[in-house]
């Protein structure tokens, strides 16, 4: 398939049929577009921004799809889990499509406003699709219908709109992306380059908890490595009997038991069996590749069981962690990058959930002399058996989808490219006697009056933005990042510019001060100015002047250039280049020696080369002398030397820069001074002539 442009990708987007929304022509016509025949399929569904019982801002308005800073559309494909379903409409019956109306803080409410399908539409550029395997759940994630149908949706979107896919997988569906991301996809040994973040709610990489009931025993709990595993699957079957007398003939409860009692059922399926703990199947599951980011989110569940009996004295209770009621804590977050779980306290002892229960009502303290709250008091589990931690509802958890949220963000906010507004709030390097920060519309606060500054090198003259900063992909990642000079000024005199690398974020990757970069030969100079930045092929080629040694007033005459590129861990060099005086000096004399007066003429001022071409005559050794070329105030300037510069009126010293030495040997001279000006960058004249 041909990469379609992000155009039709947002145009489909925008007009794809759903299940709630009435199909017109204009949609008709974009479903037949080239996105929609080679991606959507009965499984891979575009999420409409539901129209009836919307998804919401906080401002009330209803949630709407838009395209990031460049125009584009970042793909997230949603994966609901074993016994599930991804069906998004106003029924939100599927496992995303529940609005956010859970927290485990006890203490505060949510005040449900959309679904964590609605919660990541609200981010510009994402474009959420669903992917529904609910007729092959029984089947494990190797059966062409789940994960390699998914691989083939990942291909597909990634070749549509160029951008690397986003996951979310709740429960097995975590597996099938595991799967499917493991597998060779359009290039390379896996899906790598084609998926950048998985972010997992409950997804069992070792094993779930509620298929060890097939395996009949506390023994293999305890090999599985679960904490109180002899008292896990009692705790199961427990709430599996209290489910039956709660569930309805269609087993639909609003409860947990809704969920547990379907894979109770089929954990004698093909996916039951492979979901075992230590199963061949999740054995010959590949580890998560390097290369993608996976964020993995779970719920704990912590029962405090009676000491000496359920449900009966005395007051000592133990702690018994069941994870989700499906999946265990640790079976959840093996193998991944990022973790995040949520707790919640459940009582089982009758007498301890009198008496907390007692203790919250009239204000007590606990045994650090802190009022008890409701944080502090377990739940009683049979009263309402739903809650944030359970498994059917991780993606209700305001802090789980919070974090869901924020790392997806993250993941399409490191594709935008850095702006020069990016730039005004950018962190900063510690240099110049200051410590690092946060610049502040492009200055650095908390400096002291009259101690200095730092600041963007731009800043408060736009004429100077583009040669003090310049945009391209500085790190390989195909996105858009920034090179800028930061202006640092302390001791009342300004330091050397330094060149600051930035990615997205804005977030620094590193920096550079020019006075580090210098030829053998060379001192680094107390002021370095650049000239002109430029972006080329992952690198910024900087030119920029500095001082040399006996500099008057240390005026930049040292011309240097270089391309500055990021290898990964700080800012190299190379082609480095330095310019002085001394090159047009040298052409200067050879002209000479040639007898070529109007190629010499062209590189003085005016008369001084044909009066140097008659000088010379008389001091041939000169002529025929490499230039020794000092500063003005060279401590090492011959005291004739300093002699005439001192005494000659300074109207009759064109803005001289550097002098250049030649010994006269003749007449009673010691030198012939040529003295030389500096008329634009990497250019030099002779401006002045004389023999002392």
């Amino acid at each position: 398939m041909n990469r379609r442009t992000l155009g039709a990708a947002l145009t489909f987007a925008l007009l794809v049929v759903s299940a709630c929304v009435p199909v017109s022509a204009p949609q008709a016509v974009a479903a037949s577009n080239a996105l929609a025949a080679d991606c959507i399929t009965s499984q891979l569904t575009l999420a409409p921004a539901l129209t009836l019982d919307p998804d919401t801002n906080p401002d009330g308005s209803p949630v709407k799809i838009a395209p990031d800073q460049r125009g584009k559309y970042t793909p997230i494909i949603m994966v609901h889990g074993w016994t599930g379903t991804d069906v998004h409409n106003e029924h939100r019956k599927g496992n995303f499509s529940h609005k956010i109306d859970l927290t485990t803080n006890r203490l505060g409410s949510v005040d449900a406003e959309r679904s964590m399908i609605g919660q990541l539409q609200r981010i510009r550029g994402a474009a959420v699709f669903t992917f529904d395997y609910q007729q092959f759940s029984a089947r494990w994630v190797d059966d062409s219908h789940i994960g390699p149908a998914l691989g083939a949706a990942i291909d597909c979107l990634y070749q549509a709109t160029g951008e690397k896919v986003i996951i979310v997988g709740h429960s097995m569906g975590g597996l099938a992306a595991r799967y499917a991301v493991t597998h060779p996809g359009v290039g390379g040994i896996d899906r790598a380059t084609e998926v950048s973040t998985v972010v997992t709610f409950g997804t069992p990489e070792t094993g779930s908890l509620i298929a060890l009931l097939a395996d009949g025993g506390a023994n293999t709990a305890a090999a599985a490595g679960l904490v109180n595993g002899d008292l896990i699957l009692p705790l199961l079957r427990l709430f599996l009997a209290e489910c039956g007398t709660l569930a309805t003939s269609s087993l639909q409860t609003g409860t947990i038991c809704d969920f547990l009692q379907g894979p109770a059922r089929a954990f004698d399926s093909d996916a039951g069996r492979a979901l075992r703990y230590g199963s061949p199947q999740l054995a010959a599951l590949k580890p998560w590749p390097k290369g993608i980011v996976v964020d993995a989110l779970a719920g704990q569940a912590m029962f405090q069981v009676p000491q000496a009996g359920w449900f009966a004295l005395p007051w000592n209770t133990s702690p018994v962690p069941v994870g989700d009621m499906i999946v265990a804590v640790d079976s959840a977050l093996t193998g991944t990058s990022l973790t995040k779980q949520v707790q919640c306290s459940y009582q089982l002892n009758a007498v301890r959930g009198i008496t907390d229960s007692v203790a919250l009502t009239l204000g007590m303290v606990n045994k650090n002399l802190a009022m008890v709250s409701k944080n502090d008091v377990a739940q009683q589990p049979f009263a309402a058996f739903t809650g944030a931690c359970f498994h059917v509802d991780l993606m209700r958890d305001i802090e789980l989808t919070n974090e869901a949220t924020g790392e997806i963000s993250a993941d399409i906010a490191s594709r935008q490219p850095v702006t020069a507004t990016d730039l005004l709030s950018a962190p900063v390097p510690a240099s110049c006697n200051h410590l690092a920060g946060t610049l502040v519309n492009g200055e650095l606060p908390g400096i002291p009056q009259g101690q200095g500054l730092m600041q963007l090198g731009w800043l408060g003259n736009p004429s100077s933005q583009h040669p003090g900063l310049v945009l391209g992909d500085l790190n390989g990642d195909g996105h858009g990042d920034a090179a800028t000079v930061l202006a640092c000024t302390a001791g009342g005199v300004s330091w050397p510019a330094i060149i600051a690398f930035y990615t997205a974020g804005p977030k620094l990757l590193g920096s550079v001060g020019l006075d580090s970069i210098n030829l053998p030969g060379h001192s680094p100079g107390e002021n370095d100015l650049v000239n002109k930045m430029s972006y080329s092929n992952g690198a910024v080629d900087v030119s920029w002047v500095t001082e040399q040694d006996g500099d008057a007033g240390a005026g930049p005459t040292l011309a240097y250039s270089a391309t500055l590129r990021w290898n990964g861990r700080s800012i190299g060099y190379s082609n480095l280049i330095a310019t002085t005086e001394v090159g047009t000096a040298q052409q200067f004399l050879a002209d000479l020696r040639r007898g070529d007066t109007s190629a010499a003429a062209a590189l003085a001022a005016p008369g001084v080369g044909a009066d140097a071409a008659s000088q010379f005559r008389s001091y041939p050794n000169a002529l025929n002398s490499a230039p020794d070329c000092r500063g003005l105030i060279d401590p090492n300037l011959p005291a004739s030397v300093r002699d005439l510069l001192d005494t000659t009126p300074t109207t009759e010293i064109p803005n001289i820069g550097r002098v250049c030495l030649l010994p006269a040997s003749a007449d009673g001279a010691n030198y012939v001074v040529l003295g030389m000006t500096s008329t634009g960058f990497r250019q030099w004249q002779v401006s002045w002539f004389r023999v002392v």
